[in-house]
């Protein structure tokens, strides 16, 4: 068996399943919250789990890299600044001197930023590749595009997690199909990783119709378009009231916009809960009003806790929510049509109970997180198995 050049073995497989562990770096932009920087948290501990032994590296710390840390898992921080949506070669330095310094068998990279860093960092090294793509990236410019197809040529397989992506990667970066696996991102039991759910606020009575978001507070989730349906469904439904669960930037902007539409004293902003998982279960419906989007957690983490969904169709929503079987799917943007939407739903609880336990089904087997994890580890598997016959 042919031994790689930092000790690890060419052409291994995973622990358990394919042979000795793996020594496997998986780089992401940072450990703030966020629904990829969660799959990287989830993806790591279910890998420590299989008897990987798995390092997360990053641009800068965040509040997510504490159960990475409560699992012994080693965590780097290599930047005193995050990097994100661009090209640093400090950051690529930084990955190849940890490179240099520590011994894997493989690479795994997350969000743009790291991706690229990576790309460049592994050149040379004998150390492939794997990257994994969450979002269609509309936000990119010409120099993201013009180095998207030299990163995508260094890169041993790439992840898309939505057909939107893969279709990207084909028709606008050039990738061939055959080097790009679709694979949906998932979520682990919540009682792998959660907990019950903190006391809610007394504003939030015992009785009410509960409407929620679990997102970032940026532009593309869409929040805005949330606040102008739930504008729609207090005039309809008195006892509704809703819940926005995050943070970010347009958090100021967004409490003026509650205020503007009459509807400051129906929605409260509960800002970062680290048991937003738990609340969601707490939840009549759960909307997500995105304009664009990979495979959002919040949509399986909802499905997985019985409740029902109520989502744009962008992105890979389509492909994890079957209108009118898990819930309902509405154009982007369109708050009277979300709105609309959550007060059928609201209206007819028996409907919404059937949806939220045909969710909770197709979670637990077509988004299984096991089964994920397996295939995954089956990439790094043809990844380490390619470099080996073609070195």
């Amino acid at each position: 068996m042919e031994t790689h050049r930092n000790g690890g073995l060419r052409g291994a497989a995973s622990a358990g399943r394919y042979g000795r562990p793996l020594r496997i770096l998986i780089v992401v932009d940072s450990l703030n919250v966020g629904g990829a920087e969660r799959h990287v948290v989830d993806l790591a501990l279910a890998l420590h789990r299989e008897g990987h032994a798995v390092t997360v590296a990053c641009s800068v710390l965040g509040s997510l890299a504490e159960p990475l840390e409560a699992a012994r898992i080693p965590v780097r921080p290599l930047l005193g600044r995050i990097v994100k949506r661009r090209i640093s070669l400090p950051y690529a330095r930084a990955i190849r001197g940890l490179l240099g310094r520590e011994r894997f068998d493989l690479v795994h990279a997350h969000i743009y930023a790291s991706a690229a860093a990576s790309a460049l960092a592994t050149v040379g090294t004998g150390v492939p590749l794997v990257v994994t793509e969450h979002t269609e990236a509309l936000w990119q410019g010409r120099g993201g595009r013009l180095l998207s197809p030299w990163m995508y040529r260094r890169v041993a397989h790439v992840i898309a997690v939505s057909d939107a992506i893969r279709r990207r990667l084909v028709e606008r970066d050039g990738v061939a199909p055959n080097k790009i696996t679709l694979l949906p991102n998932s979520v682990p039991p919540a009682r792998q990783t959660h907990g019950d759910a903190l006391p809610l606020p007394a504003e939030l009575a015992e009785g009410s119709l509960l409407v929620g978001v679990v997102a970032r507070l940026q532009p593309e989730k869409g929040v805005g378009s949330f606040l102008r349906a739930a504008a729609h469904v207090a005039r309809e439904l008195p006892a509704a009231r809703f819940v926005v669960v995050g943070d970010g930037p347009l958090r100021k902007e967004l409490l003026g916009l509650a205020e503007e539409l009459g509807v400051h004293d129906r929605v409260l902003f509960l800002g970062f809960r680290p048991d937003a998982q738990a609340l969601l279960g707490l939840m009549d419906v759960v909307a997500v009003p995105s304009v664009s989007e990979g495979t959002p957690l919040v949509v399986l983490e909802a499905m997985a806790a019985a409740v029902p969904v109520v989502a744009s169709r962008v992105g890979g929503i389509p492909g994890q929510i079957q209108p009118g079987r898990e819930g309902i799917l509405v154009p982007p943007g369109d708050a009277k049509a979300l709105g609309d939407a959550l007060l059928s739903l609201l209206r007819d609880p028996e409907r919404a109970r059937r949806m939220g336990e045909a969710g909770r089904l197709r979670a637990e087997t077509e988004f299984s997180h096991e089964n994920m994890v397996r295939k995954v580890e089956g990439i790094y598997r043809d990844a380490l198995t390619g470099l080996k016959s073609s070195g």
